[in-house]
């Protein structure tokens, strides 16, 4: 059943919600009647009254229903300290952070029965890695008898070329005979390195050329980088408390502060949790993920665990977009004899969290 809100009721809960959820803020201060200021006898002969103080408005019910909603939301969440998460398998923006992107352009809006996509095999490659790209170019016999041809480039954000990186060309054909017509499609694969002198943004370019003269570009993004730390490994898994530590090894690293992301996966590579861990290291060091205990209880015996999608970042000094990346030896670590015995189910529990939960509770269910 939907809720609707009015526009000031709604403005109010986000700016409500965003102060109660956002950065943590110190403790508002509470004025008790002690705390007022004296005034002296000589100002006035009559009793100083205390202040009248109203209490709140009760909330709309429509409000209160949809806070009830926003508490049981922040409820489940809240069971999970941040850095440690559960992790599904549809949630792909955390499965794979480094996806490559996937352009994708309808000809039919100019006037040309296709489309053209572009797929890159990731968004940010090291110096060294190889650059791997998929075009296809799909429509029926109207399109591809105005086509001439079909070339790639390298491009900077000036539109300044690069690279014409070479291509494997295949064409294939298909009747369809609903249509009454045929489905052509024409597809370019590429492989190529970047260049040390090359800027960190870039677009990879597929340029139609037609039989009038004219060209349709589309274009996809991607980013190079020199690599700053190396992650090599993992240490020796620990439990501290109710969670599992574990602790992962960095090497070749320009000195600075760091923060990491992974994700942790089941003996058979299914997601288990999302995690997240920071610090500051020097030329070499660990940075330690923390598995909350809660996830782990349940598992079926002892058993072997991975951590894969590895995502380092050598955070600016000061502030600013200068974010530089390392990179991971290998795709996977495996986490090794993990006992759900030495776990528990007791949820994360935080003070300033249960304070927040309390409250909006109490929005959802005035008394």
């Amino acid at each position: 059943m939907k809720v609707w809100i009015s526009l000031g009721l709604l403005i109010a809960f986000v700016l409500l919600v965003g102060l109660l959820l956002g950065s943590r803020q110190q403790p508002v201060a509470i004025v008790s009647q002690e705390s007022l200021p004296i005034v002296a006898a000589s100002v006035s002969s009559e009793p100083v009254k205390a202040p009248v103080i109203q209490a709140p408005q009760p909330l709309p019910a429509a409000m209160q229903q949809a806070m009830t909603q926003v508490a049981a939301a922040y409820q489940i969440s809240s069971q999970y300290p941040s850095y440690s998460i559960p992790l599904g398998s549809q949630q792909t923006e955390l499965l794979q952070p480094n996806a490559g992107a996937h352009s994708v352009r309808d000809l039919n809006t100019v006037g040309l029965p296709g489309q053209l996509s572009i797929q890159l095999s990731a968004y940010r490659y090291r110096q060294e890695e190889p650059i791997e790209a998929d075009i296809t170019l799909s429509g029926d016999d109207a399109l591809f008898s105005q086509l001439s041809s079909l070339t790639l480039s390298v491009r900077d954000n000036n539109n300044a070329v690069l690279l014409m990186p070479q291509t494997d060309v295949q064409n294939s054909q298909a009747q369809n005979t609903q249509a009454g017509n045929n489905s052509s499609e024409q597809r370019l694969q590429t492989r190529f390195s970047s260049s040390d002198n090359w800027p960190t943004e870039l677009n990879l370019v597929a340029e139609l050329q037609l039989s009038d003269g004219s060209t349709l570009r589309q274009s996809a993004p991607f980013q190079v980088f020199t690599a700053v730390a190396e992650i090599t490994g993992t240490g020796t898994p620990y439990v501290d408390d109710n969670e599992l530590v574990i602790p992962v090894e960095i090497d070749k690293a320009a000195a600075g502060y760091y923060k990491l992301a992974a994700s942790l996966h089941y003996a058979d590579k299914k997601p288990l949790a999302y995690l997240q861990g920071k610090g500051r290291i020097g030329s070499s060091g660990t940075l330690e993920l923390r598995v909350h205990g809660s996830l782990l209880y349940n598992l079926d015996g002892i058993q072997n665990l991975w951590i894969g999608n590895l995502q380092l970042r050598k955070m600016p000094e000061k502030p600013g977009p200068e974010v530089q990346w390392g990179f991971s030896r290998d795709d996977f670590y495996a986490v090794k004899n993990v006992d759900p015995s030495r776990f528990s189910p007791i949820p994360f529990q935080d003070e300033q969290t249960l304070s927040r939960l309390q409250f909006l509770q109490s929005l959802g269910s005035p008394q």
